[in-house]
């Protein structure tokens, strides 16, 4: 009983490793959605790079504007999904406004993953899902 509970340990301990040596990093490529309220959804456009060490990108919310990756953070403890924060900023009409992402990435070993959650721009928020392209 107890070589099952270190070996079971051991796996979920393992598991962001594992995940991330198959594809690089599970949010690494491009993901494609809407963000918004329901009633107007805005196209939305995320573009991440892994460097081996840090995940940065592009952010193309579909205002109009454009806007970098500042920070990610990710809480790898949920072993079936991960909770995400993206900072970062978008330029709109020569202004920087600030990016909060607040969300939640599934289906991590899956080629086809989901990533949804609470978009805030500037002083609008609504929420956002996108799948990996």
């Amino acid at each position: 009983m107890v070589r099952r509970k270190i070996l079971t340990a051991a796996i979920v301990i393992a598991l962001p490793a594992i995940v991330a040596a198959q594809f690089g990093h599970p949010l690494k490529g491009t993901w494609s959605g809407e963000w918004g309220p329901k009633n107007s959804p805005t196209r939305l456009l995320l573009d991440f790079e892994w460097d081996g060490k840090d995940l940065t990108g592009k952010i193309n919310p579909g205002t109009g504007a454009e806007g970098t990756v500042k920070k990610v953070t990710i809480d790898y403890s949920p072993v079936t999904s991960w909770k995400v924060q993206i900072e970062g900023e978008v330029n709109e009409g020569g202004k920087v406004i600030p990016v909060r992402v607040d969300g939640t990435l599934e289906n991590l070993g899956a080629y086809t993953r989901a990533f949804h959650g609470t978009w805030t721009q500037g002083t609008r928020k609504g929420e956002f899902a996108v799948t990996r392209n």
